[in-house]
């Protein structure tokens, strides 16, 4: 199968399996990885893990053959969660540099049939810039072979052991505690239960065995997929709910009366417990709503926007050495609490426990204290061919117009009673309008204005 440049994106390698992506191109992939490696490193071992899509082992097994073929010792985790991965690479990276490189499978939360490739530094965190030169090697390079690496499996189970003796040591007892968890037939069913009763909380778990296909919902844990999860937290019997996605790098939260309950809320209510004077800053991707700039001053924090992406907000997190930061889209970081910068929902997910566990409110209880304005996501198609072409008219156009923009990923203006944001996509096809005011009336007139901007630009680039 011949590669397109499309499947290489800002911050990973990401298509349909069997269509635009195979073990043929993995292995080239993981051979152009290896070349880049050189650059810096005379051989050494790389790390890999998969999730639980049904091509993961073959993806896994290409990948690791192309970079042992550069000359790199691999060690295969196997199906881990990949907050796990990236903690097992940190961990072995401590005291000495175990790892030149980590590699995860995954398409995250994208439909069944896709698949992709993360690629990981040594301290856990995703590559940027290193991306784009891993596709013009891949592209424009002869790659080269060295002395054949080995391949080695090591035992994905004492990895998750290691793993849950870690979060161990940084959340307190869970005892009394009643978490429902639905894992949603992704990598996460290998530990989540399983940590939260290790320390205390008593769980019932849906969707709880692995299954690439994700026969019971779609792996992108959005509220209107997980009908299911929020019928079980209608009985009243647990304290919350939390549901995760494909690779167990996103979570989302139903409190005790069956409601969802906002990234940016759970983000507000566990800084409470994070953010110190030496580190009160807090950072959220900028589709994020408006009552962060409202909330977070009150709990003697300083909110700071940044760009959308895991691996963009690592690089803002070593900049302003931050609590905590979060994104709509449900990833969460919490460096204080963690020690490493990567985002980790478990453990984020037991330390919100952990923190209604010792309070006499609710989840709802907090949720409630803070305000909630009209919001909205919309998806519109737009091919990746165009799409960041579309981006750069819209922010002339809006810049013209005289609004006061941001641009530090997509078009953000800001509006009288409200704001809008158009962003491109990194994953998909598509540009994402993300719109919120302060009545249903404003937000319904901004979509409306701002949809028409959005056909307008498009047309000119279609031919």
């Amino acid at each position: 199968m011949k590669a397109t440049k499309d499947i290489f994106r800002a911050y990973d390698i990401r298509g349909v399996y069997g269509e635009e992506l195979d073990a043929e191109i993995g292995e080239r992939v993981g051979l152009a990885f290896g070349n880049f490696l050189r650059n810096k490193h005379n051989g050494g071992k790389i790390s890999i893990g998969c999730d639980a899509r049904v091509s993961s082992p073959e993806l896994q097994m290409a990948v690791s053959e192309g970079a042992s073929r550069a000359g790199f010792d691999v060690d295969i985790i196997g199906m881990v969660p990949i907050p796990v991965a990236n903690y097992f690479t940190w961990k072995s990276n401590l005291n000495s540099d175990e790892y030149v490189a980590g590699v995860y499978i995954t398409a995250s939360h994208n439909p069944a049939e896709y698949n992709g490739i993360r690629f990981r530094h040594p301290d856990g965190t995703g590559f940027t810039e290193g991306n784009v030169e891993i596709k013009r090697i891949f592209f424009e390079e002869k790659l080269i072979e060295h002395n054949q690496g080995t391949i080695s499996n090591l035992s994905s189970e004492e990895v998750l052991e290691d793993y849950m003796r870690f979060v161990s040591t940084k959340v307190g007892s869970l005892n009394g505690m009643k978490v429902a968890l639905d894992p949603g037939n992704g990598v996460g069913c290998v530990v989540v239960d399983k940590i939260f009763e290790r320390l205390g909380a008593e769980t019932l778990s849906i969707n709880n065995t692995p299954d690439g296909t994700f026969p019971n919902r779609p792996s992108e844990p959005a509220p209107k997929n997980l009908g299911d999860l929020i019928e079980v937290m209608s009985n009243g019997e647990f304290d919350f709910a939390v549901a995760f996605d494909g690779d167990a790098d996103r979570c989302v939260f139903i409190d005790e009366e069956s409601n969802p309950v906002s990234a940016e809320k759970i983000g507000i209510i566990v800084s409470k417990s994070l953010i110190t004077p030496d580190s009160n800053k807090v950072l959220a991707g900028v589709p994020c709503s408006m009552i962060l700039e409202e909330e977070i001053p009150k709990i003697g924090g300083e909110l700071i926007w940044i760009r959308v992406g895991d691996v963009f907000v690592c690089e803002e997190l070593k900049k302003h050495n931050a609590a905590i930061a979060m994104e709509i889209s449900a990833h969460f970081f919490a460096p204080g609490l963690t020690e490493f910068i990567f985002d980790d929902p478990i453990i984020f997910s037991l330390k919100l426990a952990e923190f209604i566990n010792n309070s006499s409110k609710t989840l709802g209880d907090f949720s409630k204290e803070i305000p909630s304005y009209p919001y909205e996501e919309l998806k519109f198609k737009c091919p990746d061919s165009i799409k960041f072409n579309v981006n750069a008219d819209l922010e002339k156009t809006f810049i013209d117009m005289g609004y006061k923009v941001e641009t530090i990923d997509g078009v953000k203006i800001w509006l009288e009673g409200g704001w809008v944001l158009l962003r491109p996509s990194n994953t998909q096809p598509v540009i994402r309008m993300f719109a919120e005011a302060m009545d249903n009336n404003r937000l319904k007139e901004i979509k409306s204005e701002f949809k028409n901007y959005f056909d307008k630009s498009v047309e000119k680039f279609i031919v």
